[in-house]
């Protein structure tokens, strides 16, 4: 349920003087493909393709025209499938998908199931759907947006926005199929819990509210996996507000944005909670020119960079449809597309593959008017990530790459992996070694190296 506020295109065009920033002529922006809003499919919300063992890139839209949504598989030249037609076993789902460990992909609708408030899925490579539980209103919460995280337990967790902003967070065992409401946020603690949780390299989870708090524009929470509330923090109104998921950085801190706020334009804010559980403002939007309401947040690329996209704003047509940006974590700023031709009202941060692009979505435009698929190339080289970057020596870790056929070695942080097993050209797993410590993961191909966009976290 994004939370949009009143705007008139003649506001944004008097702000067009108000901001100048640079932008890049490197880079390169194409439409994959346009939906064509047939079949339920089209409008995906907040949805950056999630890839899978095989290479190909799984997403959601939410369904025009009083549709249901769909389940949608695309490769990166653009060949796209839809793979499931939601119905009464759930509708609408507003984010995307998480990779699970067992090689599917879990999700969130925001309305159908046996109650009409949603349903948590599992959904298979090949369009298989399980409805894992029906959301009720009551104490398990309704219309969870996000989709759930894979944590370092095994077990899934995820938040409702919930009826009337009563939102609770929620685990999932797969092992044992239960379901269970973990907390219940009070108003002061956090309402509207849109972004879903993350999982922090202490193992507790932290989240954002888009309103609630002390001041009620929202706030920032820490909870452990039990369930209890560890920490808050309410943010200023003026300072920004409506924030929106966060991401955890290479550096430790969690970056995210605030869709409104910041300067008196209120085009939102990029902002950052240190380790120290202090928060700070890196960025705030001018206006047209450098984009307005960023609402999904950020992802971080294997440049260090952060990427993000805001929903409107930009210099493209119909007044603004929104642009790509990149932020250094010392708060430099870049423009680096405006949305036109290409789609219209970005709403999520794209996500990068391990080719080295990054690939996003918009809700809207392209070439029937139900959105799009775009890539964003910024001549970055492939890598290797993980599906759970956090494992125990003598487990099994699941590497997702390009080219593996042939691989020779696999080191953590240095330390060679003396087992690992090619499971085909884009995955692979190894047993973490003896010895290995938190690091980056190399991966030796017969076309050369491959090192892990982030550190392996090893637990002994």
């Amino acid at each position: 349920m994004r939370m949009v506020s009143s705007r008139s295109i003649a506001v944004l065009l008097v702000l067009v003087l108000a901001a100048t920033c640079a932008r890049l002529d490197s880079q390169t922006v194409s439409i994959l493909y346009s939906f064509n809003g047939q079949n339920s499919s089209g409008q995906p919300v907040y949805v950056a393709p999630m890839q899978g063992r095989n290479g190909r890139l799984y997403g959601t839209t939410y369904g025009p025209n009083g549709g249901f949504g769909s389940v949608f598989t695309i490769t990166t030249t653009g060949t796209e499938a839809q793979i499931y037609t939601f119905g009464t076993d759930g509708a609408n789902p507003e984010a995307g998908l998480t990779l699970g460990t067992d090689g599917n992909f879990y999700g969130t609708t925001t309305a159908g199931g046996s109650s009409g408030d949603g349903v948590l899925f599992l959904v298979s490579p090949a369009g298989g759907y399980t409805d894992l539980h029906d959301f009720g209103g009551g104490s398990d919460g309704a219309v969870p947006t996000a989709p759930p995280i894979e944590a370092s337990d095994g077990n899934f967790y995820g938040s409702t926005s919930g009826t009337a902003g009563a939102s609770t967070l929620y685990e999932y065992s797969p092992s044992s199929g239960t379901f269970s409401t973990i907390l219940s946020l009070g108003s002061t603690q956090g309402q509207y819990v849109i972004g879903g949780v993350v999982e922090g390299s202490d193992g507790d989870l932290y989240g954002s509210a888009e309103e609630g708090g002390l001041n009620g524009c929202g706030t920032l929470f820490k909870v452990t996996k039990s369930g209890t509330f560890l920490w808050g923090y309410s943010f200023a109104c003026s300072a920004g507000f409506l924030p929106g998921q966060l991401v955890l950085g290479t550096d430790g801190s969690f970056y995210g944005t605030t869709a409104q706020g910041g300067r008196s334009v209120s085009c939102g804010t990029v902002f950052k909670l240190s380790q120290a559980d202090q928060v700070s403002i890196v960025y705030a939007f001018k206006g047209v020119l450098d984009g307005c309401e960023p609402f999904g947040g950020l992802a971080q690329g294997s440049d260090g960079n952060l990427y993000g996209a805001t929903t409107f704003g930009g210099k493209g047509t119909n007044g603004g449809g929104g642009t790509l940006y990149s932020i250094s974590s010392a708060g430099i700023h870049t423009v680096l597309y405006d949305f036109g031709p290409t789609g219209e009202e970005p709403t999520f941060p794209p996500a990068q593959d391990t080719n080295g692009e990054f690939y996003g979505t918009t809700e809207v435009g392209g070439h029937s008017g139900y959105g799009s698929v775009y890539s964003l190339n910024m001549g970055l080289a492939p890598f290797v990530a993980f599906v759970q970057p956090t494992g125990n020596v003598g487990r099994s870790a699941q590497i997702l790459g390009q080219d593996l056929t042939g691989t020779t070695t696999v080191t953590f942080n240095g330390v060679p992996a003396t087992s690992f097993t090619v499971k085909s050209d884009t995955f692979m797993t190894a047993i973490v070694p003896a010895g290995a410590t938190t690091g980056p993961v190399v991966v030796t191909t017969p076309t050369g190296t491959l090192t892990s966009n982030v550190s392996f976290r090893v637990t002994q």
